[in-house]
């Protein structure tokens, strides 16, 4: 978790930190290691005593919490995605705001190199109207899981697309500045959590596509094709992204940024968050911020297919034959 070291090595704020747990051995744990000296079993037992949270917990439980943390009048940050449907973002929104606290949100990637310089090369008009927005992000799902809550052993049956999407479909809604409407989507769900998905959409005037995947590397990029050029670029390799022009020259432009790592963007996202309670001014990434997202997230599911899979298929009627 490095929420916790970001926050643990200001002394000020360690003292006053309290890691929130059911499993309080695990929490004592962790407090041990980061010189934290008050842990808890139930969030609502410290509502009272702090002034922010920071909500790092199976997806379907972030909505719940953030809520009550909300309405108790605490800042939130919330670890994406911050909710599983429209109508929860919209709760939250409105709890912010009646309470009078920030809704922060850790969609890190709008920190990365490349999604930043994309951000600005758009705004600029650099390669004109958009008419094309390509994103594949694909990866062995490695991370440790101490419930297998991503997979639908617990809570939510949801999984690459609300995790990864929740990333990479605010990217699309942020870079185009709008919400475009998901036209397709497919994945390989029988029923537990996704672990490839595939969706389409357009606005009407941009189209594209986005692929998904925890099981396989893909080719982990995007491309976005506009009236007076192309911007191609790597989701993890940072160090330029492309502008091409329509008669293919290509112009490498270099990414010089403080932020190296991952890591670094969610070390700059924490500190923020600590900078938005001591001042009240907007977060980097608010709730506001990443509703288009969810609400796409949640036009997906709403129309989900599961892929044409004709080895499947030939079993099935094999196996009913016999």
């Amino acid at each position: 978790m490095r929420h916790v070291p970001v926050l643990a090595e200001r002394p000020e704020v360690r003292e006053r930190l309290v890691l929130v747990d059911q499993d309080l051995d695990r929490a004592r744990a962790l407090a041990h290691a980061f010189g934290v000296a008050s842990v808890a079993a139930d969030y609502r037992d410290v509502l009272g005593k702090v002034d922010g949270v920071v909500i790092a917990l199976p997806h379907h439980l972030h909505f719940r919490v953030a809520l009550d943390c909300l309405r108790a009048g605490v800042h939130v940050l919330c670890e994406k995605p911050l909710a599983e449907s429209a109508a929860e973002v919209a709760e939250l929104l409105a709890a912010a705001e009646q309470s009078h606290v920030a809704l922060a949100v850790n969609n890190t990637r709008r920190l990365f190199p490349p999604s930043r310089r994309v951000h600005e090369l758009l705004s600029e008009g650099a390669i004109g109207a958009v008419r094309f927005l390509g994103y594949y992000d694909g990866t062995k799902y490695d991370w440790p899981s101490a419930s297998g809550f991503a997979f639908g052993l617990r809570g939510t049956r949801k999984g690459v697309l609300l995790d990864v999407g929740a990333h990479v479909l605010d990217l699309v809604c942020w870079w185009l500045g709008r919400q475009p409407q998901v036209t397709a989507y497919t994945d390989d769900s029988f029923g537990g959590s996704e672990a490839v998905a595939k969706l389409s959409f357009t606005d009407g005037v941009t189209h594209g596509e986005v692929h998904l995947s925890w099981l396989a590397k893909l080719r982990n990029g995007f491309r976005i094709e506009g009236e007076a050029g192309t911007i191609v670029g790597s989701v993890y390799d940072w160090h330029a992204v492309e502008l091409v022009s329509p008669s293919q020259k290509r112009k490498v432009i270099p990414l010089n940024s403080r932020i190296r790592t991952s890591s670094d963007a969610g070390r700059l996202v924490v500190e923020d968050f600590l900078h938005v309670i001591q001042s009240r001014r907007p977060p980097l990434v608010s709730g506001r911020d990443v509703a288009p997202s969810i609400a796409m997230i949640e036009a997906c599911y709403a129309r989900r297919h599961r892929f044409e899979m004709p080895w499947h298929d030939d079993w099935e009627r094999i196996r009913y034959a016999l």
